[in-house]
């Protein structure tokens, strides 16, 4: 089998039940990502990683050259099925140009007819998946499951800390007594400002050490969160000490963001901020740390205070 996710950090591990139960069926599989992802599993989770370095949501002639190139590449491993578990056009197009007699992957004939009409002449099955926000308050990673139910048998999308993780960390981390933040500037991309984070990791360090997390590509945005609390950032420029770096911690706070859905599928306890907004349930309920203990804070008034409450209650626990 091939699994197509073309997709960020979080949404390729909403995979991660999917996988558990087509490992414990003894289903071989193989599962396409991107560049900047393809490190989000340890070894364990599939047979092989194919990377797709092809660009999202482009037409442009060289991409879909690169997306045929790809499939006639893939084509000689003569997969029975292709999943493709991803909103983006060229994961159907890669499904197409595989060839595997049994092609599956999501459409929603009401809210995008068009889309799914297209979609539909490059598989041989489709799932429904709402357009928007699924009303029926689902997470991404049943949704996920949907796709390769009829192959999962009686499986359903597990919890277990025990399966999850080790598909998701290579090696086990000694822990570390530190609260890990994640310090990303997703947080001003969900329009939480950046003087809330900086009370926010004030009032954490006043309760104890803290491990500031982010990437080499936020450098910029860590440097001033440094500058403005004095706490020190490691600056990952790969996955898997990131990952473990986020497995040995106590707990984290975070943003939803990848380094919340590691803590997920790996049982760290987390503290997951998400924006306040019209769709605030739906979202948390389609997006909160899987199998992790977990507090969900709604950022608004006062957050910050209820944020170090809540780690807390949640160390305590």
């Amino acid at each position: 089998m091939l699994v197509i996710r073309l997709d960020a950090i979080g949404d390729s591990l909403a995979l991660t039940p999917l996988l558990a139960a087509l490992q414990h069926r003894n289903i071989p599989v193989d599962v396409v990502l991107r560049q900047a992802n393809a490190g989000v599993f340890s070894s364990r989770a599939a047979r092989r990683v194919v990377v797709a370095r092809i660009d999202l949501r482009s037409s442009a002639r060289g991409n879909l050259a690169a997306i045929e190139d790809l499939g006639r590449d893939l084509r000689p491993r003569a997969y029975s099925h292709v999943l493709v578990a991803t909103e983006d056009p060229g994961g159907y197009r890669l499904a197409a140009a595989v060839g595997a007699p049994v092609r599956i992957g999501f459409g929603d004939p009401w809210g995008k007819p068009f889309k799914a009409l297209w979609s539909r002449r490059l598989l041989t099955e489709m799932v429904y998946r709402s357009a928007g926000l699924d009303r029926r308050g689902l997470h991404e990673c049943q949704v996920i499951f949907s796709l390769g139910a009829s192959l999962a048998g009686a499986e359903r999308p597990t919890r277990r800390l025990s399966v999850l993780r080790p598909l998701v960390l290579e090696c086990e981390p000694d822990a570390d007594e530190r609260v890990a933040v994640q310090v990303t500037d997703k947080w001003e991309r969900l329009r939480i400002p950046f003087e809330e984070i900086v009370e926010l990791i004030r009032r954490l360090s006043a309760v104890g050490p803290l491990r500031g997390l982010s990437s080499k590509l936020e450098a910029a945005y860590a440097e001033r969160i440094s500058q403005a609390t004095g706490i020190a950032i490691e600056c990952f420029d790969e996955l898997e000490p990131w990952k473990a770096a986020i497995a040995a911690a106590p707990a984290i706070v975070t943003p939803d963001s990848g380094a919340m859905h590691v803590a997920g599928m790996v049982g760290t306890p987390v503290i997951a901020v998400f924006p306040p907004g019209r769709d605030y349930a739906l979202q948390v309920a389609r997006w909160f740390p899987w199998a992790a203990p977990h507090r969900i804070l709604r950022a608004g008034d006062g957050w910050p205070t209820r944020a170090t409450d809540a780690l807390a209650s949640l160390l305590a626990s």
